[in-house]
Order: structure tokens, then C-alpha cells, then sequence
């Protein structure tokens, strides 16, 4: 920027020769090139493709199938103070192309432990906009499929949690509130399929409300021992409950009715329990 001024008596003008106390005479004008305070450096983005992180553990869900002719494509964001990284997901589809914006944000950490193994959604929603400016719904069974495909980042002993929070999961926060076992809400029911149900933890609360939106935790199994034990507490809570679905709300009961029926049912055929009273463990 160009920048033009008349010096005044007693304010030095440049080095010419003179004593320290020499002054400028009124009306001489010195122009001085400073440095543009407003000019700034294009803004680089957070997000990147995978390509630039190879053998980036999200690199196995990139790509994914969650539907006829719809695939995941990830991208790969900084990482949190913890050292987890920031993901996003986009759904591109042979025949709409691909969504004009992200429908799911996430976390994923990686440990020596079982328990510093996990993926976290932070944020989704199942209306998206196309390219072209038209929105749809994300349907009921590719929701599915892409909890089913984030369960496979999650290695045993490791977690997978999900919030609660966005407008289509309204009905897994009422049913949590009204304490139906998770495994029977509409979230829980696909952690529980997707592998990473073998037990539950409600963030209702999450860390007094500074960690973000509600969530549900799924835990994947460490060994058969522990899927069978806690599998069957799982069935045992579920059968305990089902007397009490009566008073719940209609609404609730009619979406969660046929889940806790459907987890019993493999329950029992996965533990050979007949029909009947659950038998304590070992009987």
C-alpha cells in the first residue's frame, strides 16, 4: 500500500546527513511503501483424500459398499489433542453421483490397548443434497450397511460409538430415556448387528455435557468367553424387560417391540437356550 504524508516541523524526516535534532521543513512529502495489512494467504483446507495418509486404517472403508450402486468416500481430516484422527464421509452414487456435502463426521484412534481402538460419529444425518441441488433421504437399509462397515474398523476388545443426538435417531433417545435395553432401540440393534453390541454404555451425559452431542458405546468382544457372558446378561435383561414394554409410549413400543423380539431369538439360538427361564451361566 502507498502511503503519503507532508512531514512536520519537528517530526525528523529520513537520514540525510543531518544532527539527531535537524527537522523537516513544512511541506515536504515522503512516500513510504508498506506492507498490505489486508492482503492474506488463501485458506488451506483441514480435509484431505486418503491418498495422502497410505495405510490409513479408514483406507478399508474407503470405497465401501452400503448399497446398490452407492459407495463411501472418505476423507481424512487433523487430529485432536488426543492424537485421534478426523474423518468425513461422502455417499457417491452410480446414478445421482456424489453428495454435495458430508452426511457423517468422525473420530478414529488407534492403541497398543484394546480399549484405544475405536471409531466415533460425532455428527450425522440421513438428508443430504446432491450436486445438482435436489435432496434425499438416506434410506433405512444403507444406514444399516454403513454402521455395518464402520464395525469393521473396530478390532476386538475395541469400541464403536455413535450419537444420538441428530434428528433421525430420535427415536433410539426417547427409547434410552424410557430404559429399553440399548440392544433393542434402532441404534443399538445395528451396533448389535454390526458386531460391536456385545455390551453398552449410554453417554447420556457426555463428560458433564463438554464432549459433544449424546452417544451410544457398542463394545466388540475380547474372546468367546466374553461375547458368551455378556451375551447372556444381554438376553436376561431383554426378558426381564419385556413385561414393562406395555407402558411405554406407542410410538416407542411399536419400534422397538420387533427388535427385542428379533434379539431374543438369536440370543437363544446362539446360547442353546430352549425355551424357557435363562439359565444362570456354567448350568
Amino acid at each position: 500500500m502507498l502511503f503519503s504524508c507532508a512531514l512536520m516541523p519537528g517530526i525528523p524526516g529520513p537520514r540525510s546527513g543531518r544532527s539527531r535534532g535537524a527537522s523537516a521543513t513544512l511541506g515536504v512529502s515522503v512516500s513510504v511503501i508498506w506492507p498490505s495489512m489486508t492482503t492474506k494467504s488463501p485458506p488451506t483446507s483441514p480435509w484431505h483424500p486418503l491418498s495422502t495418509a497410505p495405510g490409513h486404517p479408514l483406507a478399508a472403508i474407503h470405497g465401501a459398499e452400503v448399497g446398490v450402486g452407492v459407495r463411501l468416500a472418505i476423507e481424512i481430516g487433523p487430529q485432536s489433542k488426543v492424537g485421534s484422527d478426523y474423518f468425513r464421509a461422502y455417499l457417491v452414487s452410480e446414478r445421482l453421483g456424489r453428495t454435495a456435502a458430508p452426511f457423517l463426521w468422525g473420530l478414529i484412534n488407534r492403541g497398543p490397548f484394546p480399549g484405544f481402538n475405536w471409531v466415533e460419529v460425532t455428527q450425522s444425518t440421513n438428508r443430504i443434497a446432491l450436486e445438482d441441488g435436489d435432496e434425499v433421504q438416506i434410506p433405512e437399509g444403507i444406514d444399516i450397511e454403513i454402521v455395518r462397515v464402520l464395525g469393521t474398523l473396530v478390532p476386538v476388545g475395541g469400541h464403536l460409538m455413535i450419537e444420538y443426538d441428530s434428528p433421525h435417531r430420535a427415536i433410539t433417545a426417547r427409547a434410552l430415556m424410557a430404559n429399553v435395553p440399548p440392544v433393542a432401540t434402532p441404534l443399538g440393534a445395528m451396533m448389535f448387528a454390526a458386531g460391536c453390541g456385545v455390551a453398552f454404555k449410554d453417554w447420556y451425559i457426555s463428560e458433564g455435557g463438554r464432549e459433544g452431542a449424546r452417544k451410544l458405546q457398542g463394545f466388540r468382544a475380547i474372546d468367546a468367553e466374553h461375547q458368551e457372558r455378556r451375551e447372556r446378561e444381554t438376553l436376561e435383561a431383554l426378558e426381564a424387560f419385556m413385561p414393562l414394554m406395555r407402558d411405554l409410549d406407542w410410538g416407542i413400543q411399536a419400534a422397538v417391540r420387533p427388535l427385542a423380539d428379533a434379539a431374543i431369538t438369536l440370543l437363544r439360538e446362539r446360547l442353546v437356550v430352549p425355551d424357557g427361564p435363562v439359565a444362570p451361566r456354567g448350568v
